[in-house]
């Protein structure tokens, strides 16, 4: 099983207020449903429930400290890593919470690096200080106003530990 970070960050790692993203770009969320489609998704009730519901064409997971009903849910990560080991990637989508426990998991990372702050109030959580030691950028395509980012894992999850 690969566990693959996806997210739109700013400069000041927000990636979401009031339960929505304070931007749109259009190519952001095309790379999105090309990256994820036809995959599993792992995301937190916050997430899930600014969404509104599932995303078409792919297997939606959400992790919640209670069970939900209209949407396959665990309630522990653990449990989540248990139930789907037989999926070859699982795309995390967020939460800020979600990516802080799955950061020490994730063999990649595709990231949208908006360059701007913004005002918010979820955050992804510090990761520039894996970058050259457990991560390495696989490949870097600037646009206007913001970076599509893609890094691999180059330490085993094993060794770290």
């Amino acid at each position: 099983m690969k566990i693959i970070i996806i997210a739109a960050v700013a400069k000041n790692r927000v990636i979401g207020k009031a339960g929505k993203m304070p931007w749109h770009i259009s190519e952001d969320l095309k790379r999105f449903k090309r990256l994820t489609m036809g995959h599993t998704l792992l995301m937190g009730r916050r997430t899930y429930e600014s969404i509104g519901k599932p995303l078409e064409g792919r297997r939606n997971v959400v992790l919640s400290s209670r069970p939900l009903s209209g949407v396959e849910s665990y309630i522990s990560l653990a449990e989540v890593l248990k139930n789907l080991a037989s999926e070859e990637k699982i795309f995390v989508i967020g939460g800020g919470e979600i990516y802080r426990q799955i950061l020490p998991l994730a063999d990649e990372m595709h990231l949208t690096l908006i360059d701007r702050e913004v005002e918010g109030d979820t955050y992804f959580p510090e990761y520039e200080h894996l970058i050259g030691t457990t991560f390495a950028v696989k490949n870097a395509d600037k646009r206007d106003g913001y970076t599509f980012v893609d890094y691999v894992r180059i330490v085993s999850r094993a060794a770290q530990s």
